[in-house]
């Protein structure tokens, strides 16, 4: 059995959340905002768990208690923008996107069902591997859902 590769499952979930926050606040959303905290909130604890790698969970446990959220439209941008950079330089890769050409990037559209189940596929070899329980990948796949159904991807 292969491991999960970062290179595998983190384009597609860098993309799911990035995307996801450019609609954060959204005028068309306004009206539900508890829901949406509650799906954000949700998911992004949910990965301290369900994370693919085992360094990588520890990374982002760390940067969560160091770097707590803050549930406002250019907040969880910029929070992403500064989680995506930390990772990036601990890996040594090229870290020269601006927060607004981020933004810019992450505006389009994306392949959200293709990208998820990419990350599924990969947070089920973890759970044959150890690296996490079936219950936390479920709950974040679930997180996942949601999320998909309240932007319309």
């Amino acid at each position: 059995m292969d491991a999960p590769q970062n290179s595998v499952w983190g384009p597609p979930l860098w993309a799911i959340l990035h995307t996801a926050a450019e609609r954060f606040g959204s005028i068309m959303l306004r009206h539900l905002p508890k829901e949406e905290q509650r799906i954000w909130g949700g998911l992004l604890m949910s990965l301290r768990y369900s994370l693919p790698c085992p360094q990588c969970k520890k990374h982002y446990t760390e940067y969560v208690s160091k770097h707590p959220i803050v549930f406002q439209p250019s907040a969880v941008r910029e929070w992403l923008y500064h989680l995506h950079s930390a990772v990036n330089q601990r890996l040594g890769r090229d870290n020269s996107l601006t927060l607004e050409e981020a933004q810019e990037h992450y505006r389009a559209s994306i392949p959200f069902t293709a990208h998820a189940s990419v990350l599924q596929k990969e947070m089920v070899k973890a759970i044959r591997l150890g690296h996490c329980t079936r219950e936390d990948v479920q709950r974040t796949i679930r997180f996942l859902e949601e999320l998909k159904r309240f932007y319309n991807f």
